[in-house]
């Protein structure tokens, strides 16, 4: 069976230029943990994950204000944070393959491509759903 059996179309995603707030708030809102950073034209540039976020995030022991946080949080542009070097997958892959690489490669999402075009993206939690016979 291909990863199209797993994967996610509906793939929310953001551009470089955006700010970390934007992100932090789009991965909030639509309950992801995982954005591909795409650029004006939608091509793939780039991928940031909660983890990023945190990591690039203002520590809780800061002695900064909400509204001086805020604003920092504000100027940090995603192309500052996100990894470019994203590992993709093809849409046509057995999902095994797929779940080989995330466990080999210690990662938690997979962008899936339809050549050089964005067809979705398969999560860890997708792979687990299909195999424990929960994809609905």
């Amino acid at each position: 069976m291909t990863i199209e059996k797993a994967m996610s179309t509906k793939v929310v995603t953001i551009e470089a230029g955006d700010t970390l707030l934007h992100a932090t708030r789009t991965m909030k809102d639509n309950k992801i943990k995982h954005l591909p950073v795409v650029d004006r034209a939608g091509s793939l540039v780039g991928i940031v994950t909660d983890r990023d976020l945190k990591r690039a995030s203002a520590s809780d022991a800061t002695t900064l204000e909400v509204h001086e946080l805020l604003y920092l949080l504000d100027k940090v542009t995603i192309d500052t944070i996100m990894r470019k070097n994203v590992v993709t997958i093809d849409k046509g892959t057995a999902l095994k393959q797929a779940a080989q690489m995330m466990v080999e490669k210690g990662i938690g999402c997979l962008p899936v491509m339809d050549g050089k075009q964005l067809a979705g993206i398969v999560t860890r939690t997708d792979v687990l759903r299909y195999f424990a016979g929960l994809d609905g």
